[in-house]
This record gives structure tokens, sequence and C-alpha cells, in this order.
């Protein structure tokens, strides 16, 4: 066989298995193998019960006899454990225990152990939708109910493990992104600030497009800026928030959010700038340090030109330039000047006598090992 041949044969081989790979569906209130496809009911035999049973749960379903259809849906699936028929049972078994307010075992005993085993069942995103409606049912406040009667804690926390469990078994499904988005605002809704700074991280990097980037950006610029406490600390935060600010106005020039960047911006430059401004006045009035004084104000002027704490900046240089020594405090008269900080070019070098090496040691000559001196 030549290689075309051989490879259209491999071709034909993977289509007639897509096609041929069962499929259950349910036309005029009755369930059917859809045509061109096999039966992977095990032992086939059992293919005319499953069929009844697959039937008789349906309508039990449908009459809303939840006990009788559990029943029977349970005993579908156990039957026809990994097989199509168990993935049905479970996604059917699902929606009642939603239904009846028993939304702990829709998620453990019935979408967790679809997860397991249907991967590749033609209706992977009915269990995947059922997932995120559960998850959004817990963050709402709905109130689990033990055994579909007995009320139980409510625990909206617990939506954010649904949402992940979206997350990681459709990671590019339409609900990927907004799972997060609700991960993220539940989580800054309950004061879990680092955990929403993930999630919205996580709708940048991996979810650029999604139509919530915008809101993802404005939030964790937010929530950066909020990190810094003021022009007195670390300005890493602030630095950051502007950069978020500025992606949100570069990316989404026509969202409504993007008009509140210039001004956020502005803030945060001129409070990371005052935080150099800040370190230069310290370095000059309280450390009689004008060479550190200097370079704080000049990287005050480099991170905001245009700010306030430059123009203070530029106040400061000259001030610098005019007296070389800060002015004088009580503490100064009363203690004396800071000392002064040695520049590197007043270091003299240490002379080192001829007969003593760098560290001081008394330098012994050479003698040439002679006969004599090796026995």
């Amino acid at each position: 066989m030549n290689p075309k041949n051989k490879i259209l044969f491999l071709v034909a081989c993977v289509l007639f298995a897509v096609n041929a790979s069962a499929e259950f569906i349910r036309e005029d209130g009755q369930w059917k193998i859809k045509a061109g496809t096999t039966c992977d009911v095990n032992p086939e035999s059992l293919t005319p019960k499953v069929m009844m049973r697959l039937n008789a749960a349906s309508r039990a379903t449908e009459a809303k006899n939840y006990s009788s259809a559990l029943s029977l849906w349970a005993d579908l699936a156990e039957i026809q454990k990994g097989k199509e028929a168990e993935a049905i049972a479970l996604i059917n078994s699902a929606r009642i225990h939603i239904e009846r307010g028993q939304l702990e075992v829709a998620e453990k005993e019935d979408l967790d152990e679809f997860f397991k085993r249907h991967a590749n069942y033609a209706g992977y995103g009915e269990a995947v939708e059922l997932t995120y409606n559960l998850a959004n049912l817990f963050a709402a406040g709905e109130r689990p109910y033990l055994g579909g009667w007995f009320p139980w804690f409510k625990d909206n926390l617990h939506a954010i493990s649904l949402y992940e469990k979206v997350v990681k078994c459709a990671p590019n499904g339409p609900l990927a992104d907004e799972s997060l988005i609700r991960m993220a605002r539940l989580n800054h809704d309950n004061d879990r600030k680092p955990e929403a700074i993930d999630d919205l991280t996580r709708i940048i990097s991996d979810y650029p497009n999604s139509k919530y980037a915008a809101e993802a950006l404005e939030t964790l610029a937010h929530l950066r800026s909020e990190e810094s406490l003021g022009a007195d600390w670390d300005q890493a935060t602030a630095m950051e928030s502007a950069d978020h600010w500025r992606t949100l106005a570069d990316q989404f020039p026509n969202d409504p959010r993007a008009k509140l960047a210039p001004e956020q911006i502005k803030i945060l430059r001129d409070r990371a700038a005052r935080a150099r401004l800040n370190l230069g006045k310290f370095y000059w009035y309280s450390r009689n340090n004008p060479v550190a004084a200097k370079l704080m104000a000049n990287s005050c002027r480099s991170i905001s030109p245009e700010s306030e704490a430059a123009q203070e900046a530029e106040k400061l240089l000259a001030e610098i330039a005019a007296n070389p020594n800060p002015p004088t405090t009580i503490a100064d008269r009363l203690l004396g000047a800071y000392p002064r900080p040695s520049n590197a070019d007043e270091t003299k070098p240490v002379v080192i006598n001829d007969d003593l090496d760098s560290l001081g040691f008394q330098k012994e000559p050479i003698h040439p090992a002679t006969e004599p001196e090796r026995h």
C-alpha cells in the first residue's frame, strides 16, 4: 500500500470509529440508538432491558415521581457502569437531586462520578452546565436539604470549588471565564482579596478576549491599589495597578471603565513618585546624605515628571545645590550633626610595605628546593 493510500485508509478508519461510537438519543418520548452508531450495552443481550429502563426512568422523571425515577436511574447506572447509559443516568439523577435540594448528593454522587468516567460522552456539556448551575445555587445562598426534606446550613463559599470544577473540566468551554469572574466576585464580596486577585489574573492571562476581561482589569487595578498603604510604603503594587489601568485603556478604549484610567494612572504615579521624594527628604534632612537625596529626587522626577511630587523634587534639588549642608535642627544643636557618609572617591588606598602581602603577613623569600633539602 503506497503512503498516500495508507493515509487515506487511516483517515477512513478514524472517521468510521467516530461515526460508529455509541450514542443514545431520545425522539418522540422514546430512547433509541442513533443511526450509524453501535450499541455499547454490556452485555449486548441487556440492550432491551436497558432501553426499557431508560424509557421508564424518563417517564417517572417527567411525571415528577422522583423516588421511583431515582431508583430506576440508580439501577441503570449500576448495571451499565462506564457505559453511555450510566452517563445518562448520572446526569438525570443530578437534575432530580438539584430539584429536591439535595445539592451535595448531586455534586458528589452524580456529577463527580460522571466526570470520572465519561469525558467522551456526547452530552458532556450538560454535566458541565449542571455543575455551573449548582455553583450558582450555592453562591446565591440556596439552602441544601438532607434527604430532600431536612434543611441544612447554607454555604455560599462552597460555590468556589464548583466553579473551579467547571474551569478544570471544560477550560475551553463557554462557562470557564464566567465561572472565574463569579469566583472573583464571590471572593471579593467575602473579603478574600488574595483569592480574588488570583481569579482575576487567570482571566486576564488565560482568557484575554473574554467579555469579562475589562471588568477583571478594573477590579484588579483597584485591589492592587488598595494594597499600597501610601507614599511611605512600598509602591510595587501601585505601579502594577497603574499598568492594569493602562492595559484597560489600550485594549478596551470604548469600555466605560477606560474613561477612569487617565486620572487613576495620574494618582498612582504621583503616589509612587512621592514615595521617592519622601526618601530624598529623609536622606537630606535626617541623614545628611546629599548624594542619596539627589538620587531619590531625580528618581521621583523620572517616575512622574508632571506630578506635584516632581515639582517638589525640583525644589529639593535646588535647595541641595544652593547649600551643601541641610538645615540645622534642635537635635543637631544638642547632639551634633549626623555624620555624613564618605564618598567612594574619598577613600584613600592603604599603602602596603613591600615586605608584607595585602593581608599584612610577612613575605618569606622563596628558596629553591635543592637535593639535600628534599631528604
